[in-house]
């Protein structure tokens, strides 16, 4: 009994040829559809951008082993915040377990994170220790407080930091005047 696998390929992708051995020792030839030149595959067979890997679920940052440039889940995409852990006093709402030891393991390199309308109430210190390399920050539409910026002064590249949308961030001067010395524009 022969298993075949049957793959849907585009128009647009090229077409390779390949031979491996399978099933004992009959050669066979497959085509492959293989990467555009803008696209690299990594050693795990994701698809990823040569300069700017974005991953768009904390799964997939984790894959990128610390070569993403962008972590961008807006709207709770994919659950990706939402703890699935029992024990975890936040069991089925936004929790930042997950997105914490992300952070620490593959956050240096990530210059971009957008985490919009995630129900946030906090976040985590890791995002201000371990992802020095940021520039851009989108907290917007969460529920968020200035106790959860404070530490937004351990991010030395910060160019721009969104705040807008949430209700119980009242931005002091004190802190306004410290991210404008720095040059950091703040949308709120």
């Amino acid at each position: 009994m022969q298993r075949t696998l049957k793959r849907t390929l585009s128009k647009r992708e090229p077409f390779s040829s390949t031979s491996f051995l399978a099933f004992g020792s009959r050669s066979q030839t497959v085509l492959t559809a293989s990467a555009s030149p803008s696209v690299a595959r990594d050693d795990d067979g994701a698809h990823a951008m040569n300069t700017n890997l974005i991953a768009r679920s904390i799964a997939e940052l984790n894959k990128l082993k610390g070569r993403a440039k962008k972590l961008l889940i807006p709207n709770l995409r994919d659950n990706a915040l939402r703890c699935q852990d029992v024990i975890c006093q936040n069991f089925s709402k936004p929790c930042l377990c997950k997105l914490s030891i992300a952070l620490e393991q593959n956050g240096k390199a990530l210059t971009e994170i957008d985490l919009s309308a995630c129900e946030l109430t906090s976040v985590p210190e890791t995002l201000f220790t371990k992802c020095e390399n940021l520039e851009r920050v989108s907290l917007s539409n969460n529920d968020l407080s200035i106790e959860s910026i404070e530490k937004h002064y351990l991010l030395r590249k910060l160019k721009l930091i969104e705040l807008g949308g949430n209700p119980r961030l009242s931005l002091t001067v004190e802190c306004y005047n410290r991210l404008a010395k720095r040059n950091v524009k703040v949308r709120i």
